[in-house]
């Protein structure tokens, strides 16, 4: 068995910034996927990539300030400035605002890229349990090898982290940071997306609109050309139709565009995010951390306030605890 003195479980923006901030060098990220960056995902269409997750992020605290400065002079960060909507009255309107974004460069997984950058991640590997045994952690993958480590570091959603911890009662947590689903559906629309007084628009928050929670053009973006539009669509809408098939949601959500913006749309693809955001963003634990077990740790956006900016400071705050 291969002994880490740190297992970081996921390598999301959590478990990236964890593992830069750690004294040690004998550590591990297990990460499922084919690649770092959790949520900042990106995926391949035809030639093309799209955003299907956090269409961007800010900052405003100074620690993550300064990561993201650093992004940006490396090329992997630039800064968005779109026009900005909502929905007031089910109509698309204009709402400017002052409020700095960022994107990643030329996709929102060049973040996770810029983290991961000299970590140690064995990806495609899928953690199943985490018990403790004879004064070290077990870490059992789906497809049977076990690593033990002195300290373990949990950062995927909190639904995912309750069936890796079979031996821990972390029913309070559960109850208490539960998660929210969203339906993503990427269109392609060969026009711009307008207000109501047909003024060009780039990204929309949902407002009160019954299906729509944030929409993103991708052209409004640096250096991209595409005319594919990212829909969001509500938690609440997307819970009722979690189980639907893609192509079902896909034909809804674009309906609604074409009704609501009086435009003609090509469905490209649909993905469904069970667990895309904190159910209260308000409710937080203390510094985004919480510790379950003597040496067993977990973190992640989901304690943070549910920004990517509350998941960097999660991991930065649990390496300061397994560093002690």
């Amino acid at each position: 068995m291969k002994h880490f003195e740190v297992a970081i479980v996921g390598a999301g923006i959590a478990g990236l910034a964890a593992a830069r901030a750690l004294d040690t060098q004998n550590y591990m990220i297990f990460e499922k996927s084919r690649g770092p960056g959790g949520r900042l995902a990106s995926k391949r269409v035809d030639d093309l990539r799209v955003d299907i997750g956090a269409q961007f992020f800010t900052a405003r605290e100074s620690r993550f300030q300064e990561i993201v400065s650093d992004a940006i002079d490396t090329g992997f960060v630039k800064r968005w400035r779109p026009r900005m909507g909502t929905f007031i009255d089910g109509h698309a309107t204009a709402s400017p605002d002052s409020q700095e974004r960022f994107v990643g460069a030329p996709y929102m997984n060049a973040m996770g890229r810029y983290l991961a950058q000299s970590l140690t991640i064995t990806t495609q590997l899928r953690v199943a349990t985490i018990f403790h045994q004879d004064n070290q952690f077990h870490l059992t993958s789906t497809d049977g090898e076990v690593y033990t480590a002195s300290q373990v570091l949990v950062t995927v959603p909190v639904d995912q982290m309750t069936s890796l911890l079979p031996s821990y009662d972390v029913r309070d947590i559960a109850s208490r940071f539960t998660m929210e689903p969203t339906w993503t559906v990427v269109s392609d629309l060969g026009t711009t997306l307008r207000d109501r007084h047909d003024d060009p628009l780039d990204a929309l928050f949902g407002g009160d609109h019954s299906v729509f929670d944030f929409i993103s053009t991708e052209r409004s973006k640096p250096d991209r050309e595409s005319s594919y539009v990212v829909t969001h669509a509500k938690p609440d809408w997307s819970a009722i139709h979690i189980e639907d098939e893609p192509a079902s949601v896909q034909s809804q959500i674009n309906t609604a565009l074409e009704t609501t913006f009086g435009v003609s749309v090509k469905p490209i693809i649909a993905h469904r995010w069970r667990f895309a955001r904190p159910t209260d963003p308000a409710l937080t634990s203390q510094k985004g951390v919480f510790e379950i077990d003597d040496g067993l740790w977990v973190a992640g956006d989901y304690l943070a306030g549910g920004r990517v900016e509350g998941a960097y400071l999660s991991g930065i705050e649990a390496a300061e605890r397994l560093n002690r």
